[in-house]
């Protein structure tokens, strides 16, 4: 959840805020930009599909700190398990970031460099304990080279 920056693309962000700004909420481990308001039509409060949702539960803005604690306790619960059975995971790219931080034991400063490329699936592979054994991505030519694994 991109708070204030909901609805703009990227150019209408650093036109807004600047680029290093931008770059600080888009990539930083624990700093959301500001909070989106009830009233914005694009706030999930205001879009059908959120409907059944706790309001309670609705953030006006989210870190990736913030959806990392959302998404690693959904994969442990729902996912992990069922590791060994050849699982896909499509996810917006925050939830990408999140889970491959905790999967490549990332830094909360490291965690900035990390780059997910657009539609290039990272394929894992693991043991029958869940540790990781090699990650490599599908397209070699549009692989981002950010992800070290020994």
């Amino acid at each position: 959840h991109y708070g204030s920056l909901t609805g703009l693309n990227k150019d209408e962000m650093k036109k807004k805020l600047g680029e290093d700004k931008i770059h600080i909420f888009r990539r930083s481990w624990d700093k959301p930009p500001e909070p989106l308001s009830k009233n914005n039509p694009y706030h999930p409060l205001n879009i059908e599909i959120y409907k059944d949702i706790p309001k309670e539960k609705i953030p006006d803005t989210e870190s990736l700190k913030d959806t990392y604690d959302r998404v690693i306790p959904y994969f442990k619960k729902n996912i992990e398990k069922k590791i060994s059975e050849n699982v896909m995971i499509s996810a917006h790219g925050n939830s990408i970031r999140s889970l491959c931080k905790f999967l490549f034991d990332i830094s909360d400063q490291d965690i900035s460099k990390l780059e997910i490329p657009t539609g290039n699936p990272l394929i894992l592979k693991f043991d029958e304990n869940i540790k990781l054994l090699d990650a490599k991505y599908l397209d070699k030519e549009r692989a981002k080279d950010l992800i070290k694994f020994s």
